[in-house]
């Protein structure tokens, strides 16, 4: 008879995960340490249901294969390419820099071996991709400038896990010191042949899947692809988990990456949870209330230390002070990939068991709190930077080696007077910008990025480098003497304080400023923004107009409806109603702009003939045509009267086009 005692385990160890994740979720503990949680629960320290954690052992590192599987699908070369010279400085600087002090502080304090010492250094240098990346996105801060470089050193840290589980053997003792070049070079050699394979057969078997016309043979493809470039890895030396990896950086750039991706997801979210509850299950709590002191100075040093260094690190890389914070703080715990390290060296004998209880909870401990600390992140950034300003009055280093000193361009700017200061030089600022000098309407520009402010100096742009939340930058655009501030920077926390510095500064400026979500453009309104312009709303008021549009109701409809719902959410900019499609219209007519007017029985045109109307006489809008009841009448005779429910086709400029829309209602 077959047993199915494994399939009753795992499903009762499923359901405590579930219960946990969705009762955790109301206090916004992470999903991962929620599933670490339910090991605990489920395993010989809680209530039981597994007594050997290694029964799961197998389905476990399945898990691991297809989470670093899609790892490697996610981590865009393109994407790094761009940024790449700053995130491997401070990338670098910050695993090496956290990895050598914790190593220090572990020999100094705890008396450990240098091989073990650095072990757990490495163990600790690692930081949450997950929990960090779906942090940042609950919060909009995954463009803001301490975003993009936390999400660029985490995939750096992603990638060096291939590297640091190379060197597990070598800690041990199993691969002598000596061999260390011959060591690093075979795996090379094996990281290299098993990238080239993957690229040279994976895309092709895909492609060779897809012809088939088959939907279930290109999930059956992936698990293949995955695991299987997983154990070609095991055959050449390699891990399992670093063939995985391979296979999903050879694939991420292919057409096939995106759908891989979400085929491969839900397998791996339950095995990859199955991989972190397992975890959980090796926690000791017996242990762990006996050395609870070790534990909470453990989190508490990881934290703190973590974010010293990676904030020297981030300012090392010419990353202003403010970012530099703000991202510090975010990469300060640890991370799941400490975890498949930490079982590595487990496995191999170098990490004592008693060390491997206070590092895994301690651990836990960190990545439970990093919600909290990423909401506490940009104020305390805010904090940081604005004492540093008041203490050292001196030189800031800019990104990428710029450098001002603020005032440095406070005579050039005494002239400006009723200017419009743009915060932010992308693709908005530019636009703003090429808008204004076509008008003869001074401006000048802020911004962060140094590379950016170089580029636009040699293209004759007036702009500084600067923080739009600093009073000494703000100071420096002449923000006292300005007319409007125009901002469209991608870091919501910062939009907010700069526009209540704005206002401390210069009450009566006019601020206009772009935002994500309608709750951030509520909350800029309170702190003193005139005009916030929510992408979601606005975005929204679009698609539903051109819907609107497209079936064929009037524009004089549309507006009204628009603004409703406008005034029902946030005061915001106007949105237009389109032009009509023309696809109904006369084929000569139909490349011309064609705005559409209901006409209602109340209106002043209902009843009237086009002569008495006199139209194009009175505003300088032509009727192209009526719609009546889905017949168009054109040409149009003038002794032909305007009917209740007729939609008039007219065209001319917007002032044309609004006088219109004035006088066939009103007569005015």
């Amino acid at each position: 008879m077959i047993d199915h005692s494994l399939l009753a385990q795992l499903l009762l160890t499923y359901a405590v995960a579930l219960v946990l994740v969705v009762a955790l979720a109301r206090v916004r503990v992470p999903s991962i340490v929620a599933l670490m949680m339910a090991g605990v629960v489920a395993g010989p320290a809680g209530i039981g249901i597994f007594s050997r954690p290694e029964e799961v052992e197998m389905l476990a590192e399945l898990g691991i294969v297809l989470l670093l599987f899609t790892v490697g699908l996610d981590f865009s070369l393109t994407a790094i390419e761009q940024i790449w010279r700053k995130i491997l400085v401070a990338g670098v600087l910050q695993i090496l820099g956290t990895a050598a002090l914790i190593a220090l502080l572990d020999m100094w304090l705890g008396g450990a071996p240098p091989q073990l010492a650095l072990f757990v250094g490495l163990f600790v240098a690692l930081s949450s991709t997950a929990i960090v990346l779906k942090g940042l996105a609950e919060r909009n801060e995954l463009t803001s400038p301490h975003g993009r470089l936390s999400v660029g050193i985490l995939l750096l840290q992603d990638l060096a896990i291939v590297v640091l589980l190379l060197l597990v053997p070598i800690l041990s003792g199993k691969t002598p010191v000596s061999a260390i070049p011959m060591a690093l070079l075979k795996a090379l050699g094996a990281i290299a042949a098993v990238a080239a394979m993957s690229r040279l057969l994976l895309p092709p078997l895909l492609r060779l899947v897809t012809s088939s016309g088959r939907r279930e043979a290109f999930p059956l493809a992936v698990v293949v692809a995955s695991v299987g470039t997983a154990w070609l890895g095991t055959v050449f030396g390699l891990s399992m988990a670093v063939g995985a990896f391979l296979a999903g950086l050879m694939l991420a750039e292919s057409e096939f990456s995106h759908q891989a991706y979400a085929e491969v997801r839900p397998v791996r979210d339950v095995l990859s949870g199955l991989f972190f509850i397992s975890l959980g299950m090796l926690v000791d709590l017996g242990m762990i209330f006996d050395r609870w002191p070790a534990v909470v100075a453990a989190a508490l040093a990881i934290v703190a230390l973590k974010s010293l260094v990676a904030g020297s690190s981030l300012i090392a890389a010419g990353t202003p002070l403010r970012v530099a914070v703000a991202g510090a703080i975010g990469l300060s715990q640890v991370g799941e990939f400490s975890f498949i390290l930490g079982q590595a060296g487990l496995d191999a004998g170098l990490l004592p068991r008693d060390l491997w209880q206070v590092l895994l909870s301690a651990s836990i401990a960190t990545m439970a709190v990093t919600p909290g600390l990423l909401a506490f992140a940009p104020g305390a950034a805010d904090a940081v930077s604005r004492w540093v300003a008041a203490t050292f009055r001196g030189k800031v280093a800019g990104t990428d080696g710029t450098s001002v000193v603020p005032g440095q361009d406070e005579a050039a700017n005494q002239t400006l007077q009723g200017h419009v200061i743009i915060l932010g030089f992308g693709a908005g600022g530019r636009l703003v910008a090429r808008a204004l000098r076509d008008l003869g309407i001074p401006y000048i520009v802020l911004e962060l990025n140094g590379a950016t402010v170089q580029q636009a100096k040699r293209e004759g742009e007036r702009i500084i480098y600067g923080d739009a939340t600093s009073p000494e930058s703000l100071e420096a655009v002449a923000a006292a003497r300005a007319r409007a501030v125009v901002s469209l920077l991608s870091d919501p926390d910062g939009t907010r304080r700069m526009a209540t510095l704005v206002k401390r500064l210069a009450p009566s400026i006019q601020i206009i400023a772009r935002t994500r979500y309608r709750l951030e453009a509520e909350r800029l309104k309170a702190a003193g923004a005139h005009v916030a312009v929510a992408e979601e709303l606005e975005a929204s008021l679009e698609v539903l107009a051109q819907l609107l549009a497209r079936l064929d109701v009037a524009g004089n409809v549309i507006q009204p409806l628009l603004e409703i719902f406008r005034r029902e959410s946030v005061t915001l900019r106007p949105v237009k109603a389109p032009h009509a499609s023309a696809g109904g219209l006369p084929q000569v007519l139909q490349d011309l702009p064609v705005s559409t007017h209901q006409v209602e029985p109340e209106h002043w045109a209902a009843g009237k003939s086009m002569a008495d109307i006199g139209l194009r006489a009175r505003t300088g809008a032509t009727v192209l045509a009526i719609n009546r009841g889905g017949t168009f009448i054109t040409p149009i005779a003038p002794d032909e009267k305007v009917r209740p429910a007729d939609v008039l086709n007219l065209v001319g400029d917007e002032s044309d086009i609004m006088l219109a829309r004035r006088l066939l209602t009103s007569g005015e």
